[in-house]
């Protein structure tokens, strides 16, 4: 198997109407365009590029003559002032300020065909559509009224469409315009409104190349490998993982690796490289004090940002293009309330006070009020009197208990507290924890099937899985080592970043964004649902995970 040197090192793959014949001549005056043009004579801009071959669409000039249809009639109405749409470069992956001006635009002319299908007028016509549906020569005996009734229109639009006829009575012989039905107005409109819509979604960019930026703490220039500087090898190796395994969808990818604790290179000057512009992926950095300058940058240029780590609520903050794959555990509380509510709202709940100093007592609090605006029961107990807890427990069903605490001292003491009752087989009990239980795997491995153990988190490795053991085999035979043995996994968090957001700026190019919720990834360890904050916010990860501990040893997540 070939081997890959880890650091600073870049990797590239292969991703894998005819024309009118007859025309006249159209002076060109300051400021028209070739959509104001088309809109005067009541054609499309493809229609005018057909007819005049070799015509540079963007670059026309004032007193160019240029070939419009003859015989069209030329539209005096005032044009309606057109908004201004950016060109989106190429490493730009961000349209909300193009889709927000077109939708705007798109909104109005939705509104005018709506008042225009109210009030029942008449639709312009188009070179592809008359202004009259046919002609009808009027014969001996005919009225108004037979030839409306004739035509499925009412007498006030064959009127509208014969202003003659209110000068005099109708007289044989006489050719009327008949115009379209009410229905064959409403048809054409929809069917305009298609086309409008299509013209109105925002140019997506593909890019051919995907340029992907890694800042991490490397330490290159450390004697000894630290704890730290593992972890983010790894991570950056399960990223390679991911690009290697994006060929299969032909992605074509180069990578660009810097070391964010280099002397040589601190995070400012890595950011004046020429090449950082034409990024259109940045993953890291890791020091608090660097993310924001990176995210400045990322906003500024139009470039997908990743902040693998950091929880801090305030990271996305004004910071439209940055993506927080690991958010605080207190933006997840709302899901674990109605989560557990779904599972367990038919159970024995019991709150335990463990009176100890990683008690979260705001969680607690705040998950009593939700159960309790459910009209879900409970009870409340606390672990230094074991009367209050045999009593809140019940035979016959299941008996749910939350401990207060998080922390593996508090864990120990409650399961042994359970284990001083010496229940019996008609006392069924499962306690609901948190993300830290999923570090108990080694002392309290007895425990955690034992008790049926549940938790909540936004990562988990499950190492049971045929896809973990799949991936951590093909780590070793890449890299000669091991994951380091961490939570979370950092080669299992390196591949997941590198898949879904490269796959994903693959598959949708600059339309990347507002794909997000039509974007699906089966992760590896850390779930991807990304949510944002507010309209100038950027985005948080608000996956969860229930994970629960069975009596044969084996885990369920879902």
């Amino acid at each position: 198997m070939k081997k890959i040197a880890i650091l600073f090192m870049a990797l590239v793959w292969a991703c894998v109407v005819n024309a009118q014949t007859t025309t006249q001549k159209h002076e060109v005056q300051s400021g028209e365009t070739l959509y104001s043009i088309a809109r005067q004579y009541n054609i499309t801009v493809a229609s005018l590029l057909q007819i005049n071959p070799g015509l540079d669409a963007d670059h026309i000039m004032a007193g160019q003559n240029i070939n419009v249809p003859a015989g069209s009639s030329k539209n005096t109405a005032t044009p309606v002032a057109q908004q201004p749409v950016q060109p989106v470069q190429q490493q730009s992956v961000q349209p909300v300020q193009q889709q927000s001006i077109q939708q705007k635009v798109l909104q109005q002319v939705r509104q005018q065909v709506q008042a225009q299908a109210q009030q029942g007028v008449e639709v312009p016509p188009t070179p592809n559509r008359p202004r009259y549906k046919t002609l009808h020569e009027v014969k001996k005996k005919e009225t108004l009224y037979s030839i409306s009734r004739q035509y499925g229109v009412t007498v006030d639009q064959l009127v509208d469409a014969n202003p003659d006829l209110k000068k005099g009575k109708l007289k044989k012989g006489v050719v009327l315009n008949i115009p379209y039905t009410t229905e064959e107005n409403a048809q054409y409109q929809a069917e305009q409104q298609k086309v409008i819509e299509e013209e109105s979604k925002p140019k997506v960019t593909m890019n051919p190349t995907i340029k992907v930026a890694v800042i991490l703490p490397f330490s290159k220039f450390e004697t000894k490998v630290s704890v730290e500087s593992q972890k983010m090898i790894n991570l950056y190796q399960g990223f390679l993982l991911a690009v290697d395994s994006l060929k299969q969808h032909g992605c074509n990818v180069e990578v660009f690796a810097y070391d964010e604790v280099s002397p040589a290179t601190p995070v400012s000057s890595i950011l004046q490289r020429a090449e950082m512009k034409d990024m259109q992926l940045i993953v890291g950095p890791i020091r608090q004090w660097n993310v924001k300058s990176v995210a400045d940058f990322a906003h500024q240029n139009g470039i997908a940002h990743v902040v693998p780590l950091s929880n801090e609520l305030a990271l996305v903050n004004e910071h439209p293009t940055t993506f927080q794959v690991n958010a605080h555990n207190s933006l997840l509380y709302n899901q674990v309330y109605n989560r557990f509510s779904l599972i367990h709202k038919d159970h024995n709940i019991i709150f335990v006070s463990m009176n100890d100093r990683a008690d979260n007592m705001s969680y607690i609090t705040d998950f009593k009020k939700d159960l309790d605006a459910k009209g879900i029961k409970y009870s409340s107990a606390t672990v230094s009197d074991l009367a209050t807890v045999r009593d809140a427990l019940k035979t016959g069903g299941n008996n749910v208990i939350i401990p207060t605490s998080s922390s593996a001292s508090a864990f120990e003491t409650l399961c042994k507290k359970l284990d001083g009752l010496d229940l019996t087989s008609e006392y069924t009990v499962q306690l609901f924890g948190f993300p830290e239980w999923q570090t108990f795997a080694g002392k309290h491995e007895k425990y955690l099937g034992k008790y049926q153990c549940q938790f909540f988190t936004s990562f988990y490795s499950n190492g049971a899985s045929s896809r973990t053991q799949q991936f951590n085999g093909r780590f070793r035979r890449w890299f000669n080592q091991d994951q380091y043995n961490s939570f979370p996994k950092y080669g299992e968090l390196g591949y997941d970043i590198g898949a879904y957001f490269i796959k994903g700026l693959h598959d949708f190019g600059s339309a990347f964004y507002e794909n997000l919720h039509n974007y699906s990834y089966i992760s590896m360890e850390f779930p991807m649902v990304f949510e944002k904050k507010n309209e100038w916010s950027g985005y948080q990860n608000r996956s969860i995970m229930i994970v629960t501990h069975r009596a044969d040893g084996s885990v369920f997540v879902r």
